[in-house]
């Protein structure tokens, strides 16, 4: 295993002149990644306070400080797709409904389910989070390759914490809940269920709001670059699954070195848009500048 020391970062996108249909002018893969954007905010402070639940019963130093700063990370996050989707909701979409929907379901959530469970679903939503961002360097995908440059930014900048603190909600499961393989696994099964019944219907009515609903060769070739034979979604699978093996840990797929490169570019000018060039290239817009 190979743990980072997780850094806090404070960072901003100028997101105001991004285009509607930011990644690569293809809709369903724009509107899929916004979709999973809208929901961000209220989902952080769900991890967020699932984690708060156990973080008393902590003993290692090392642990203690790493929960501190993924709460600070998570919160960042929050902030910078809050700004997001004030720009999503000046394009007609409903934002505030979402909002609301999601809040209801979370709470419904916190009060019936055990607040072990509720980490365990976190540490889950934490492995889908970090295998989305190790698949945002790999060479097999190519998730933001034509994407304007503010938003593969913001997005490398996510994926690249989601990565550094893979772990955290993982061993505080592990740990100070009790751990335990069923409960584990089955959060996994139930959480990906939910992101599904939660954000497809969103996903959908971007689509109608574009009107690409209307346009059934355009939504089979995105949801074909998403989940067909070599896809986005189904390239994750092999490290989305080995969750259920049975002595699985966040950090057995190690850190990508494309991360480590966002990171120390990062570290160099506190830059997250000249950080994202060292993984996709330099922009030309910034490059003419």
């Amino acid at each position: 295993m190979t743990s980072l020391p997780i850094q806090p970062r404070k960072v901003a996108f100028d997101v105001s002149s991004v285009p509607r249909h930011w990644n690569g002018g293809d809709p369903v893969l724009t509107r899929f990644f916004d979709a999973l954007s809208v929901h961000f905010p209220e989902g952080e402070r769900f991890f967020i306070q699932s984690v708060r639940n156990f973080k008393d019963q902590v003993t290692d130093d090392q642990l203690i400080e790493d929960i501190r700063h993924f709460i600070r990370q998570e919160g960042q996050h929050g902030i910078v797709h809050d700004r997001f989707n004030d720009v999503m909701a000046s394009q007609g979409v409903d934002v505030d409904k979402v909002t609301t929907n999601l809040r209801t379901f979370i709470r419904t959530t916190q009060k019936y389910l055990p607040k072990k469970y509720q980490l365990a679903m976190t540490a889950a939503f934490e492995h889908f989070t970090a295998t989305l961002g190790e698949a945002m360097v790999s060479e097999k995908s190519d998730m933001f390759g034509e994407a304007d440059p503010v938003m593969r930014a913001l997005f490398l900048w996510h994926g690249v914490e989601e990565v550094e603190h893979k772990a955290v909600a993982y061993d505080l499961y592990q740990g100070a809940a009790g751990g335990g393989y069923l409960t584990r696994a089955s959060a996994l099964v139930v959480a990906t269920l939910m992101v599904h019944l939660v954000v497809a219907p969103v996903f959908w009515n971007m689509l109608k709001l574009d009107g690409v609903t209307r346009q059934p060769g355009v939504i089979l070739k995105g949801l074909n670059k998403l989940y067909g034979r070599k896809g986005i979604l189904t390239g994750m699978l092999p490290d989305f699954l080995a969750w259920f093996r049975p002595g699985f840990h966040p950090w057995d797929t190690g850190m990508p070195e494309k991360v480590a490169a966002w990171l120390a570019e990062y570290e160099a000018h506190g830059d997250p848009m000249q950080a994202s060039e060292t993984i996709y290239g330099p922009d030309p817009v910034r490059e003419a500048a």
